[in-house]
């Protein structure tokens, strides 16, 4: 989503709360409720699952075998 697009939508969104009556609502409850109404990030939903795996058992690769691939990969030393 571009950034004026969504400032388009956080525009739209905070005259919906003026004409409901949120108006005692301060700034930041309105940009608290914004960013709840709004779909997760494809970021968030990464560690999300990265978490569901965890409590499923699946903890990964040991930091340091992920270290040592990672480094051959992109010709990265050790020192």
């Amino acid at each position: 989503m571009s950034t004026t697009s969504e400032l388009q939508q956080f525009y739209e969104f905070l005259g919906q709360q003026l004409r409901a009556g949120s108006a005692e609502i301060s700034p930041e409850q309105a940009v608290d409720i914004w960013r709840m109404q709004q779909p997760p990030s494809e970021d968030l939903l990464a560690i999300q699952e990265a978490l569901d795996d965890m409590e499923r058992g699946d903890t990964g690769i040991p930091f340091e075998e992920f270290d040592q691939e990672f480094r051959a990969r992109h010709g990265i030393s050790n020192d």
